[in-house]
Formats: structure tokens, C-alpha cells, sequence
């Protein structure tokens, strides 16, 4: 056989096969369950409630091909998800007129009062004061810090003739009788739980109460609930979940509001550095007192969706401006300066001393430039959480000396203020 015959043979025997070659993709790489439930937990925590639940589901199904059982936890957490997505097109629009970035250590003296007031232990009226619950402090040292805990409140009303305790998994109610307290016979069957109830708020018509607790119900953490006494006065009804921007993803310690003064406020740690709450004061009666809710009528934009529900905006800093209700006095001030007890100055004119206009001057500038800081620092942080791992080196440098500058000017910051009460002779 000739060359040329063997060469022609050969090209017909192995044409098929040239003919079948294909290219071969690489695969995409893929998520480990642990990435996949991280990739959930953050998006949740940034609204995100679609590729939250995408995700969650992901990882279920990862567990399932390895037949795994799915924790509760999991299933507790894909709940919460479904119920947040559910309250985030119909949240409220709360007015929120001024909002503060305060230390939980500091939330029972900085925490703004109306008629009806939030008293932790040593506030109370002293023959009430050993009925609020004492939980033992977790001790950590300088390696493991352990955040603190935001404080238990007693409420009492604006006449001091009623208080509502915390007692272990429900509420006690007292009322004055002459000069002791007597526990009243109402029932709290309805409120129980497994866990603590925080933050008892009686409305001023007597019959509405707000709390926090924690509940596998819920949204995360802790969450706000409204209940009301029964016409006959002797219990409540089935409490119920409160919904958006009241509720978050965090969180939500204390609601509260102040009819005959028209604001109230909102606690929640949402966003905030670990350690710290926002506290948020709105005014107008919010539209779930009034059986009604935002965004059932009109499908909200995405970006008002986020703007209601989240209660997005500029946050400040320190005890300068942690303010006391609004008055016709307060709308006009020049400034808020929380001195001492219920001392508060609202003008320039108030400083006793030139030493304390000057020193507050300073203060009030470095406030302003530490505002600054916390918001560049809350963006990078927000990437941070976002990036790879070449946007977290880029960053790196820039995040941690922001951090040590807002550690120190905050330090500085609060020196500067006590500086002032003690030039305007404060001891």
C-alpha cells in the first residue's frame, strides 16, 4: 500500500473523532454551605430579603444532598426572612426629627423622658425598687470584652400612680395605695415567653402597652410587640408584632410614645457599632395606633422601601445633642446641652463662664468633624463587608486609622464636655 492510500485511510478512520472535540468550560466555582449561609445572613441584615432567601435556600438544599438535617436555627431564620420581606412594602412613614448614636452604657441617663417615664433600678420609687429583675453580670477581661447589656427599665406614669415591672417572663403591674404599691390582679398569661420582656410603655390611654422581647416569631434579636388590656381590665390580649421601620433585622429595644405631647421615640441597635443603639425620635401618632398601615394602598419604590424601613439618614453623635422633648423653647434654640440632671442649655446666653462658651465652642466642632469620620467609617465598613479580598487590602489602612481617630477624638470629645461642667461649676 502506497504512502498516499495509508495517509487517506487514516484521515477517514480518525475524522469522527476530530469531529466530536469539544471545548471544555471551567466549571464556576462553587459555594461551600458555610458561604452560602453567610451569603444569607448578609443580605438579610442589608435588607437584601430576595437574595437572602435565595440564598438560605441554597444552603438548605446543600444540606440536604448531604443528608444533613436542617437546624432549627435555620429554619427559625428562613421565617424571620419571609416575615421581614412581608413588612417591608408596607412599612410605616415615621417623622423622624432627630436621631443619636448613644453608648448602651449610657442610655439611662441620656435617654430622652416624657409623661411617662423608663427608670431603671436606682431610679425607682424606692419601695418598688428590689421587684425589677437583677441579671448577673457576664464578666469578660481585655482579650474577650463583653459588650454591655442594654439596662432593664421599670415604667411609671406621668402621676406616678402606676409602674409596670419586668418580672422574669411577663409583666407585674403596681398601683400606689397611699403610700405603698400594691400588685394588681391582672393577668399576663398572654405575654408569657421564654424569654425576658424589656421596656414595658403604657400609653396614656391606659390601655395600650408596648415591650420588647426575644421571640423565634420574630425578625432577630429582640422585637417590639403592642398589646391592649380587655374591656374588663384584668388582661391582654394576644400581643402583637409590630412592623416596619418599629421592627428590624437587629435589635429593637423600646418604643415609646407621648400622646398629649405628640413624639415619642425608638430605640434599635440597626447599623449602629457594637456597643451603641440609635436613638430616634419622631413626631406624629405612628399609623398602627390608628389601625392603619404605610404601603398597603401604594406599592413603595425600592429606594422609599428602603428609606421607611430602614430609617435611613444622618446620625450624630454624643450626649450634646441626646435632646429632651421638643417645645416652642427648644424649636427656636440656639443649641442642646445636656449640663447636669434636667438642666439643659439652649442658648449661648445660658454659659455662666467664658471658659465654658469657649470649651463647648471647641466641642461643638470637633462633634461635627467626628460626625464626619463615623460616616466615612460606616461607608468603609459597609464595603468592607461587601469586598473581596483585594477591596478589604485597599481598605485596610484607611479603616483602621479612622478607627483610631474616632476612639480618640470620641474620648476627646467627651473630655471637652466635662471640661465644660466643670467650668460652669458642676463637681
Amino acid at each position: 500500500m502506497s504512502l498516499r492510500s495509508i495517509l487517506l485511510l487514516s484521515a477517514l478512520v480518525l475524522a469522527p473523532l476530530w469531529g466530536e472535540a469539544k471545548v471544555v468550560k471551567p466549571k464556576a466555582p462553587t459555594q461551600s454551605p458555610e458561604q452560602l449561609l453567610r451569603e444569607a445572613e448578609r443580605a438579610y441584615h442589608a435588607y437584601q430579603f430576595g437574595p437572602a432567601s435565595t440564598a438560605l435556600s441554597k444552603y438548605i438544599s446543600s444540606l440536604q444532598r448531604r443528608r444533613q438535617a436542617v437546624p432549627d436555627s435555620i429554619t427559625m431564620l428562613q421565617g424571620q426572612i419571609a416575615r421581614a420581606e412581608r413588612m417591608y412594602g408596607a412599612a410605616d412613614e415615621l417623622r423622624v426629627v432627630d436621631s443619636t448614636l448613644v453608648g448602651i452604657d449610657r442610655i439611662a441617663e441620656l435617654l430622652p423622658q416624657g409623661s411617662g417615664r423608663f427608670l431603671v433600678a436606682e431610679q425607682l420609687p424606692a419601695d418598688i425598687r428590689s421587684l425589677l429583675p437583677v441579671e448577673t453580670p457576664v464578666v469578660g477581661d481585655s482579650l474577650h470584652p463583653v459588650p454591655p447589656v442594654f439596662p432593664i427599665f421599670g415604667f411609671v406614669d406621668a402621676l406616678g400612680r402606676n409602674s409596670i415591672i419586668p418580672d422574669t417572663r411577663a409583666l407585674a403591674w403596681y398601683a400606689k395605695a397611699g403610700r405603698s404599691w400594691e400588685r394588681q390582679g391582672v393577668a399576663t398569661k398572654t405575654l408569657e415567653a421564654d424569654a425576658p420582656i424589656r421596656s414595658p410603655f403604657l400609653l396614656e390611654d391606659g390601655m395600650t402597652l408596648f415591650f420588647a422581647r426575644r421571640s423565634p416569631a420574630g425578625l432577630g434579636g429582640y422585637d417590639l410587640y403592642m398589646t391592649r388590656l380587655t374591656e374588663q381590665g384584668n388582661s391582654f390580649f394576644e400581643p402583637t408584632l409590630l412592623g416596619m421601620p418599629y421592627n428590624s433585622p437587629y435589635n429593637d429595644y423600646l418604643l415609646a410614645y407621648h400622646e398629649s405631647e405628640g413624639w415619642g421615640i425608638l430605640i434599635s441597635d440597626r447599623f449602629a457599632p457594637e456597643g451603641q443603639v440609635h436613638v430616634y425620635r419622631f413626631t406624629g401618632r405612628p399609623a398602627f395606633l390608628a389601625g392603619r398601615q404605610g404601603g398597603e394602598t401604594t406599592e413603595l419604590a425600592p429606594e422609599e422601601a428602603y428609606r421607611r424601613a430602614t430609617l435611613s439618614g444622618v446620625l450624630y453623635e454624643g450626649e450634646a445633642v441626646a435632646v429632651q422633648p421638643t417645645t416652642q423653647r427648644e424649636e427656636k434654640a440656639e443649641l442642646t446641652f445636656h449640663l447636669q440632671g434636667s438642666v439643659v442649655y439652649h442658648r449661648w446666653a445660658d454659659f455662666k463662664s467664658d471658659a465654658g462658651r469657649r470649651t463647648f465652642a471647641e466641642a461643638e466642632a470637633l462633634r461635627e468633624s467626628l460626625a464626619r469620620e463615623e460616616a466615612r467609617l460606616s461607608e468603609l465598613r459597609a464595603r468592607w463587608r461587601e469586598g473581596d479580598a483585594s477591596v478589604r487590602s485597599e481598605l485596610r489602612s484607611e479603616l483602621q486609622l479612622l478607627e483610631v481617630s474616632v476612639r480618640e477624638k470620641t474620648k476627646q470629645h467627651r473630655d471637652l464636655l466635662n471640661a465644660v461642667r466643670r467650668h460652669e461649676g458642676v463637681r
